[in-house]
Parts: C-alpha cells; sequence; structure tokens
C-alpha cells in the first residue's frame, strides 16, 4: 500500500510541476515580488503603529488562528477505480489512507509554521508580552490543533458510530475554539494540555478505523473535489487537460444581457462566458480579490500597478474563448465573416471589462482620495483601449494565422 501511494504521490508532484511552470512565469514572479514586498510593507507599517492590548486584538486573533487552521484539508489520492479494484482488501487500504493523512499532516505542519511565524509579531501586541515561550505555545496549540482535524476528517472517509466529537462543526470549530480561547484569555500551558487531549482522542479514534468499511462515496467526492479546485487554478493561467465544464443557468441576469444583443457572434459569447461555471466564476472570483487587494494596500503606486495585473489576466484568460464555438457545425452557416466574428467578440470583452474596472474602483474609493481615484481610472481606461482595441484583435488574428 505504501507503494501504491508512493506512485500516487509521485503522479500528483509530475502533474503539478507540469502547470507551476506556467504559473509561475517571469511576468507572474516579478508581480508577485512587487505584491508580496507591498502588502509585507503595509504589515511592517500596521504592527508599528499598532497600540498593544487593545481589547479587539484578542478577537482578531482568535478568528485568524480559527481560519488557518480550516487550510489544508485531508488527502488521500484515492481514484473512482479503487472502490471497484480494493473493496475486497477494504481493510488493507487502511494504510494507504494513512500514508494519506500523513502526507496531508506534514504540509498542514509547514503550513501552520509559516502562518505562525507571520503573525508573531501580532500575537505580541495582542498578548503584551515579548515571551519567547509563550509565543511557541502558539505554535504548538496551531500544529496540535490542525493535526485534530485531520485525524477527524480522516475518521469521515469510514463508516462510524456518530457521536459529539466527529460531527465536523464540532472538530473543525467548537473544540479548536475552546481550546484557544483558553490558550489567549486563560492559561497557553493549559490550552497546550486541552490540545494534547483532543489530540489522543482522534488518534484512538483513527487507530479504531481498522476494523471499520470504507465510506467510498464521501472518499471519491473529497479527492475529487480537491483536484477539481487544483485544476481551476491552474486553469487561470493556462488550459488544464479533462478539465470537465458545465453550464448553469443564471436567469437573475437576463436583464444584464440586453446591452450585448446587437448580433449573433455578441449573444453567443455573452451567454457562453456568463453561464459557463468556469470563466464566469474565474471573473467573479479575480474581480473581487483585485478589489480586496487594492482597498487593503495604502501605497498608490502598488495600487496601480495591481489594477492593471488584474485587468491583463482576466482579459488574457478570456482570449481563448473566441475558439469555444469552432466545433458546433452550424456557426459555419452564419453569413459572418471573420473580422466581424473578431468585433462581436472584443465588443463583449470590452463590456465586460467595463463592469471589472467598476469593481476595482470601489475597492480605490475606500482607500484614496478623488484624485487618486481618478488618475487609477485614467490609467484603466487606457489599459482598456490597448488590451480590447489593439492586443486583443491582434492576438486573435496572429493565433487564427497559425491554424
Amino acid at each position: 500500500m505504501n507503494s501504491l501511494f508512493n506512485q500516487r504521490l509521485q503522479s500528483h508532484f509530475t502533474q503539478m510541476s507540469k502547470y507551476l511552470r506556467y504559473v509561475f512565469n517571469d511576468f507572474f514572479v516579478i508581480a508577485l515580488m512587487f505584491i508580496i514586498g507591498g502588502i509585507g510593507y503595509q504589515y511592517a507599517m500596521f504592527i508599528k503603529h499598532l497600540r498593544a492590548g487593545q481589547w479587539w486584538e484578542k478577537i482578531v486573533l482568535v478568528l485568524l488562528l480559527l481560519v488557518i487552521i480550516q487550510l489544508n484539508s485531508l488527502v488521500t489520492f484515492v481514484k473512482r477505480a479503487d472502490f471497484v479494484f480494493w473493496l475486497p482488501k477494504e481493510k488493507e487500504f487502511f494504510a494507504f489512507q494513512r500514508s494519506g493523512l500523513r502526507y496531508s499532516t506534514s504540509l498542514a505542519v509547514i503550513v501552520q509554521i509559516v502562518s505562525w511565524f507571520v503573525m508573531i509579531p501580532f500575537i505580541e501586541k495582542a498578548m503584551i508580552t515579548t515571551s519567547l515561550a509563550l509565543v511557541v505555545m502558539f505554535l504548538l496549540v496551531m500544529i496540535i490543533l490542525k493535526m485534530v482535524v485531520l485525524n477527524f476528517q480522516m475518521v469521515d472517509n469510514y463508516h462510524h458510530e456518530d457521536n459529539l466529537f466527529s460531527a465536523k462543526l464540532c472538530y473543525r470549530l467548537i473544540m479548536p475554539l475552546i481550546a484557544i480561547l483558553i490558550t489567549i484569555y486563560a492559561n497557553a500551558y493549559i490550552g497546550v494540555a486541552i490540545s494534547i487531549l483532543l489530540l489522543v482522542l482522534s488518534h484512538v479514534m483513527v487507530a479504531k478505523l481498522q476494523k471499520q468499511s470504507i465510506n467510498w462515496q464521501i472518499v471519491i467526492e473529497k479527492t475529487e473535489s480537491h483536484e477539481n479546485s487544483l485544476n481551476r487554478f491552474f486553469n487561470m493561467f493556462t488550459d488544464v487537460e479533462n478539465m470537465q465544464g458545465a453550464v448553469k443557468r443564471r436567469s437573475y441576469l437576463d436583464s444584464l444581457f440586453k446591452i450585448f444583443n446587437n448580433d449573433v457572434y455578441s449573444v453567443l459569447y455573452s451567454r457562453g462566458i456568463v453561464r459557463d461555471k468556469e470563466i464566469s466564476g474565474l471573473l467573479t472570483r479575480v474581480s473581487i480579490l483585485g478589489a480586496i487587494i487594492i482597498g487593503a494596500v495604502k501605497l498608490e503606486w502598488m495600487v496601480i500597478l495591481i489594477a492593471v495585473l488584474f485587468m491583463y489576466l482576466i482579459v488574457f484568460q478570456l482570449i481563448p474563448y473566441f475558439t469555444n464555438f469552432e466545433d458546433n457545425v452550424f456557426t459555419s452557416l452564419y453569413p459572418i465573416s471573420f473580422e466581424q466574428q473578431i468585433k462581436s467578440f472584443t465588443n463583449v470583452i470590452g463590456k465586460i471589462m467595463i463592469l471589472v474596472i467598476i469593481v476595482l474602483m470601489i475597492g480605490s474609493i475606500f482607500m484614496f482620495n478623488l484624485i487618486a481615484s481618478l488618475i487609477l481610472f485614467l490609467i484603466l481606461v487606457i489599459e482598456w483601449i490597448l488590451l480590447i482595441k489593439i492586443y486583443v484583435p491582434k492576438k486573435i488574428r496572429k493565433a487564427s494565422s497559425n491554424y
């Protein structure tokens, strides 16, 4: 079983390395360095001017710890075919899932350590302390509680008797919240002790799983959900093989389509983009994320760089949708020229990007004065003209000439 898990893990790493080279391209790495540097500078300024011991700081610390503990889920790399091939040896498959638990725990520990290291200045401010021992107690609580969550996620993969501890609300929220509250408001050492007790309890429940049957439906759904999440992320940067798209009817946007009803291809592209869950989800997530980042960063030049980058990334991801209807034989019957099709596509993309600009500007209004917001708006309008009127048509014609 260990060799089988290692094979699955190696296959996973191969796929990750294949797509990560598209994610961390030269332009994205440079932009990421600026973004991390800007956010780091803002965080340093926030900590510098933060007055220690304010009442709300401990509440924020509790919420931050709860959120960080939820990061990373149990990954087992179970395939749908395993249900058929390994059902006769279901008890032996426990070793495979336990290997997945070890792998998930190692990743989660790294995430918790990095998060704790970033939070050290805020912990010292909130707790009014410079004691290294107290700060390390927070790290222990974070790691132990995360291991508890992963262990109970392992329990959820099996058919077991329902009890208070195995309820998702209990092990993901109530138990960690109690341990964190005691650590912050009472005594950190007691908080660590309670966390250790929870860890022992979870290990006992995991050990009993060897005699239980696997809930294959839950295990497969979790694995496929994890894979789809990774594929959706990679799909923001490149085309992903075997990416399963889905179409969803969004009747509440019918009134919005009136601005796109200029010609046949405008109708096709506008409805296709909005109804496609992957494309529409990408547009929504990136636009809202951009607005949040713009609202959180106070450096004007950094805001401009981020807004320009997000505009370019969104347009770049929408360009491949131009060929979305090529496989539909009926579109070849339309008496519409190729140039008219390009014009319709750029018209749709242009109107979508106007909505994106509005969302990004909402984020800037809360952080800057009117003059700075107008400068940002002017730069985005100039970028819109360059992208929609020059870059997109040129990119499409160049791609079409290669076929």
